[in-house]
């Protein structure tokens, strides 16, 4: 798609989970995330959340890629 409708990094939060076990979910899943504040801790705190999950794409990465791991993320849900 357009370039304005892209982008290579997204970072995410799910509802009762913490990021770092949102990794080892998805790790479970074979799917690779980081988790923590990103060495942004003021932007985390202003945010409301103690960090994020951040999945980052590449040239590499197929759209099935990129399906799989919106399903996995979606798959979870609220609280473990």
């Amino acid at each position: 798609g357009p370039r304005r409708e892209r982008a290579a990094v997204v970072a995410f939060a799910v509802d009762g989970w913490h990021p770092h076990d949102v990794a080892a979910a998805l790790d479970a899943e074979g799917i690779a995330v980081r988790a923590g504040h990103h060495c942004a801790q003021p932007l985390m705190r202003w945010c409301g959340v103690v960090g994020t999950s951040r999945a980052s794409f590449s040239v590499y990465n197929s759209s099935e890629e990129v399906a799989l791991l919106a399903h996995a993320v979606a798959s979870l849900g609220g609280a473990p």
